[in-house]
């Protein structure tokens, strides 16, 4: 793989321990050779990459799914996992600002697949495109001086692509949001079937589950499962009450034994020893995305 380049590429060390988001690396490439591919694959690391396009165009395929990126584009992926990105064929070069994070970002990144997809289109009235360039900028002349300056800056970062996605997913609802919505409001039902998400939709199955993958990054029967241990989880923490059995049939598995495989699959360990270790508060408090407001006074 070769690139040229007029720009830099600056890495962190850090000397604390503290397991914090943190920003590990910036850089910008103007890549102009078509040698530029990066197969995610076998990649050594454990970091998120987070790579934008300001001129030209990229690409990316990620599980078999390809998407151009034009200027305002960026793409946002795991290394190692199961992608590649690249300058396409008929691409002259890729101006491509990146920042890379450590896996504490994790969790937001599935926020965002679950809500848009892996590439976000952002407008320049978000400002994160001026603020991928700011950082960079900061790195390339030492201004994070702290490990805390570091991280806060990681941390506001995803916390703003985060919710500009979000924002993004509210705007554009489409029929691919709809079969999703339709999964989130009778995930609890024991017929729910793919075949009725995609009649619901308007849309045949294949076509449904093709497009699904490609929006959310997780095809819909797998999301349905996710989403049913998702909710058995809360009510095993929050409804001391509930058997095993009852949480099962709530969460649409009309059987037990067969709910239990599932959700030992998932998080390591059966139900019944989930909700024990879970349950060492003498209070628990809900807290949701967004604030809740009450209707009295």
């Amino acid at each position: 793989m070769t690139q040229t380049s007029s720009h830099h590429s600056i890495g962190f060390h850090f000397s604390s321990d503290l397991s914090y988001l943190t920003l590990k690396g910036a850089g910008r490439h103007i890549i102009d050779s078509h040698d530029y591919s990066w197969d995610n694959r076998n990649r050594s690391g454990d970091y998120c990459l987070v790579q934008c396009c300001i001129g030209g165009e990229g690409a990316l395929e990620m599980k078999g799914i390809s998407y151009s990126l034009l200027p305002g584009d960026v793409f946002l992926i795991a290394i190692p996992g199961e992608s590649r990105y690249y300058l396409p064929a008929h691409a002259q070069y890729w101006d491509a600002p990146y920042l890379e994070f450590s896996k504490e970002c994790l969790p937001l990144l599935r926020k965002i697949y679950g809500s848009i997809g892996p590439v976000i289109h952002l407008t320049q009235e978000s400002g994160l495109i001026d603020r991928m360039l700011s950082i960079y900028d900061r790195a390339l002349h030492h201004d994070f001086e702290t490990f805390f300056e570091n991280s806060k800056t990681a941390y506001t970062f995803w916390m703003d692509i985060t919710a500009y996605a979000l924002s993004c997913y509210h705007r554009e609802i489409t029929k691919i949001d709809h079969a999703k919505a339709y999964i989130d409001q009778n995930y609890c039902a024991e017929n729910l079937t793919l075949d009725l998400v995609a009649s619901h939709a308007g849309l045949s199955k294949f076509y449904m589950c093709k497009e699904f993958h490609k929006k959310y990054g997780i095809s819909p029967g797998q999301y349905i499962k996710e989403l049913r241990i998702s909710q058995a989880c809360r009510l095993l923490v929050t409804n001391s009450d509930y058997t095993i059995q009852e949480i099962a049939h709530m969460v649409g598995y009309s059987n037990d034994n067969y709910f239990g495989k599932v959700f030992r699959a998932s998080k390591g360990l059966p139900p019944d020893a989930f909700r024990k270790q879970s349950n060492h508060y003498d209070f628990m408090r809900t807290v949701y995305e967004t604030q809740i407001k009450s209707d009295l006074g």
